[in-house]
């Protein structure tokens, strides 16, 4: 081979070696580059979860609705003879739950103090002095997520032993309403959270919570209301949905009295969206006032009693639905971070002037019997129509435009 070939081929490698080597040297170039501008990018975004994404004005397309379903039930005592029956199977007062079907939330009325202060069954038989073993709070926080306390048995234990309750229930993460005395707070209304589920325009669920007020009573035997006690539900009324319990009336009668009576059409006349009442320990009369329904007393849902009246009970299954906006958005990011941290709820909503939302209510009665040594389930059909007779359902169900 001749110089001038060995030259033209030692020229041509190289050429080559250097053709190569500013490709890598471009290659590493533009991955350079890419990785740069896209964590540039990417840091310029914010950050966002499933939940928040409501937030997103663009969601707004997403969802349609917003909706849940709750059911209210009457009165739920787990001492005497219904904790002696159950003999340490906390669940068994609640095993006949499912049959009256499935609920985002149950809301029920607490019949006896939760504490650990020394009792007996002859005593609570005897003199009617209730007290319940904490040992149920896991299940009452299970099948009864919300709870009235206002209830005249809650003193049974003293101030104390209410106290105690409160906080066996509220450190299980039951949330509370209402005090035996109705008197001790000048605001017997508070805030809670409400699971709901957000629908979107394909029909798929997501869940999220809902701030609401509860404003709940208890004007049995001593108690009546005081000067300016029920006005405190038109400050809650202005902001949010205000659901009203009341605990009154004399026992064992069939028509509310007309203190009962006076004491729920202020609570709607003061912006109420509707009354659940109870404390007669039977089923009472339903009303429709100014367009609200009023159920006067559900009767007894876990007790002991023997009398037939004393083992129906009516559970109010309450439908909410809201026509989803920007506005109902921002109650659902308030409400899932009141889900975090309860107590300064009311204030973030106020902070960020949201308007009140108004839901439309769809009511239906369900029937239940239990009692002395009977688990309460699903109501037969004889025992449904003999509630249903006794509320006078269907009355009030006519004048509500629902069927």
């Amino acid at each position: 081979m001749t110089y001038q070939n060995r030259s033209k081929k030692r020229n041509y490698h190289n050429r080559t070696k250097s053709t190569f080597i500013l490709l890598i040297i471009g290659l590493c170039l533009f991955g350079l580059y890419y990785f740069i501008f896209h964590s540039f990018v990417n840091q310029s975004k914010p950050i966002t979860n499933h939940i928040s994404v409501a937030t997103n004005k663009a969601s707004n397309k997403l969802y349609s609705k917003l909706v849940g379903n709750y059911l209210f039930s009457g009165t739920v005592m787990l001492g005497r003879a219904v904790g002696t029956y159950s003999a340490g199977n906390y669940d068994q007062p609640f095993s006949g739950m499912s049959t009256l079907g499935k609920y985002d939330a149950n809301i029920g009325v607490l019949e006896c103090p939760i504490t650990t202060n020394p009792d007996s069954y002859e005593n609570q038989v005897n003199n009617l002095i209730f007290n319940c073993n904490p040992s149920w709070v896991p299940y009452l926080k299970k099948y009864f997520p919300i709870l009235s306390l206002s209830s005249d048995h809650l003193n049974d234990q003293g101030p104390q032993g209410y106290a105690d309750t409160v906080s066996n229930l509220n450190h299980e993460g039951v949330q509370t309403v209402g005090n035996y005395n109705p008197h001790i707070e000048k605001d017997d209304c508070k805030v809670v959270v409400l699971p709901i589920h957000l629908v979107k325009t394909n029909s798929i669920q997501v869940p999220g919570s809902l701030p609401v007020a509860f404003c709940s009573y208890n004007y049995k035997i001593i108690y009546s209301p005081n000067p300016g006690e029920l006005e405190s539900i038109k400050k809650w009324s202005k902001i949010m949905p205000v659901f009203a319990l009341m605990n009154g009336g004399p026992e064992y009668e069939h028509i509310a009295g007309a203190d009962q009576t006076n004491v729920a059409h202020k609570m709607i006349d003061y912006g109420a969206d509707y009354v659940v009442g109870n404390g007669t320990h039977w089923v009472q009369n339903t009303e429709v006032y100014k367009g609200k329904l009023i159920v006067y007393s559900m009767g007894n849902f876990i007790f002991d009693q023997l009398d037939q009246d004393g083992r129906d009970a009516l559970n109010l299954s309450v439908s909410m639905t809201v026509p989803y906006d920007s506005n109902v958005s921002s109650w659902v990011d308030v409400g899932n971070q009141c889900a975090v941290q309860l107590s300064d709820c009311l204030s973030k909503a106020e902070s960020q002037h949201l308007l009140k939302i108004n839901p439309k209510y769809d009511f239906n009665a369900i029937g239940s019997y239990g009692g002395y040594l009977k688990v309460a389930t699903l109501a037969d059909k004889t025992q449904q129509d003999y509630i249903l007779m006794r509320s006078n359902w269907k009355q009030s169900m006519n004048q509500l435009n629902q069927k």
